[in-house]
């Protein structure tokens, strides 16, 4: 039985290296891809919802305003201001463009 003892330890040392090899793509491939993914689909979600309020918070503030005063450019108005002001800040923080 000699024999059967260095093909088990033969067997062992290649399901090591094949085990080494498979973790070492999962942790430099997959993990990474799996990650990505979840950033990607996470951002998508909440950019959808983050819309999706926005307008339907405008068509709200709309309908309210209108109703209690039936002046509709009183919320135009407001509502530009709040996009306008919301911009120039937004428009103040931005980055420095790269010396070209």
């Amino acid at each position: 039985m000699p024999d059967n003892d260095f093909s088990d330890a033969l067997g062992e040392r290649a399901l090591d290296a094949v085990d080494a090899v498979v973790a070492t793509v999962n942790d430099k491939a997959v993990r990474p891809a799996i990650v990505a993914a979840r950033g990607v689909v996470f951002g998508v979600v909440i950019a959808v919802v983050g819309i999706a309020t926005v307008v339907l918070f405008c068509v709200g503030f709309i309908r309210v305003t209108t109703i209690a005063g039936h002046k509709v450019w009183a919320s135009y108005l407001v509502l530009g201001g709040l996009f306008s002001i919301l911009g120039a800040v937004l428009y103040s923080r931005r980055g420095l463009p790269p010396d070209a």
